[in-house]
């Protein structure tokens, strides 16, 4: 066929049989072209299936091969399932997180669901036992009638060698930490009561759940452990010896969840607010989740007095006993891994950054300042 001259020697058939034309300065996918030799477009489901063709490895293409074959294994073999958008929304820790729209029609059912996709990164050995604890977490969360909206859980799935997780994706205003000097916004008080609701929940409703301290002092103990690595700083000998007289009581762990970030807390005008990655929950040191909020800056939610404040709320909203002290602890033991990272090149930031940080703390907690 005799292409019009601007397509001339510019379009070629891949391997596949598919083809593209090189027009300005990009190279376009087409279905075709008509008999007077113009180019036609694929459709869009056609547009999906040849980029995850060619990008194989792209994450939004393993996280689109993921969810096709867990979706297609949970509903009706008579279903009609279509895969819409699949889009990179962010980074955690050690999870790259995608979010797709899935449409779900069975009989005369349709429905629309959004659908995280939680892909691992990196070489971290123990991404796919959290991750399986997550899921099972997730799926016991939802039967206790929390205030709070929790992920829906659909399954994992083998992804690079390791384990993807697949939830509900939550919509929703991540909670600014920062917020505390507007009149309308009490950060303080919204992770008070989340963090008093996640700590009545009894070791009887998640017998299976591991690790688990015995007691708060017990986890108070092993966060001194973090200056194992750094014991020959100065600092590591003061911190120590300023932990072990400020332990809180050996009364009972409580469950934690061990990464209550503002990120992980959503609002939503007229709905429940959403808490979503559990995979550090643990039974341990309630003061530890008020330490991962505070960490350890001199205003915490930029509010003179703001650590006092958060205290008062979760006390308000039926919290245990809790001291100043008792979250300077394990803002420490913090401080000590954010050191260490930053030793190893895991950290944006310098080593010696890390280190006055410590000391700024230690000074701080030694004079009883919140």
């Amino acid at each position: 066929m005799k292409h019009p001259k601007r397509w001339e020697h510019q379009h070629e058939p891949t391997p596949e049989g598919d083809e593209w034309i090189a027009f300005g300065g990009q190279h376009l996918w087409v279905a075709g072209f008509t008999e007077a030799g113009f180019p036609y477009g694929l459709t869009e489901e056609e547009f999906r299936a040849a980029n995850a063709r060619y990008d194989p490895e792209a994450g939004w293409a393993r996280a689109r091969r993921i969810l096709e074959t867990v979706i297609r294994k949970s509903v009706a073999p008579s279903a009609v399932v279509d895969i819409g958008y699949v889009k990179k929304m962010g980074e955690g820790l050690s999870r790259d997180i995608f979010a797709a729209q899935v449409e779900i029609a069975v009989s005369s059912t349709r429905g629309v669901y959004e659908i995280a996709i939680l892909l691992p990164r990196g070489c971290d050995p123990n991404i796919d036992e959290r991750t399986r604890k997550e899921a099972r977490l997730l799926a016991d969360l939802a039967t206790m009638g929390l205030p709070f909206r929790v992920p829906r859980i659909f399954g994992v799935w083998p992804d690079a060698g390791h384990l993807a997780l697949i939830r509900g994706f939550e919509r929703g205003v991540e909670l600014d930490l920062r917020a505390g000097r507007q009149a309308r916004v009490r950060p303080w008080e919204t992770v008070a009561k989340i963090a008093v609701t996640i700590h009545g929940i009894t070791t009887n409703n998640l017998p299976w759940l591991e690790p688990r301290y015995s007691t708060r002092r017990d986890h108070a103990l092993a966060a001194i452990r973090e200056f194992d690595e750094i014991c020959n700083e100065p600092e590591a000998t003061d911190a120590r010896a300023w932990m072990q007289e400020h332990l809180p009581p050996a009364g009972p762990s409580t469950f934690i969840h061990g990464d209550l970030l503002g990120q992980n807390i959503l609002l939503r005008l007229g709905e429940p607010d959403a808490v979503i990655d559990w995979e550090y929950a643990q039974f341990g040191d309630p003061a530890h989740d008020l330490a991962i909020v505070t960490r350890g800056v001199r205003r915490p939610f930029q509010i003179a007095g703001g650590m006092d404040r958060l205290l008062e709320a979760y006390a308000q909203a039926g919290g245990a006993e809790m001291e100043v002290a008792h979250v300077h602890l394990h803002e420490l033991a913090l401080a000590a891994r954010w050191y260490q990272d930053a030793l190893n090149g895991d950290s944006p930031h310098a080593p010696a950054q890390q280190l006055q940080f410590l000391r700024s703390l230690l000074r701080r907690a030694s004079t009883g300042a919140s």
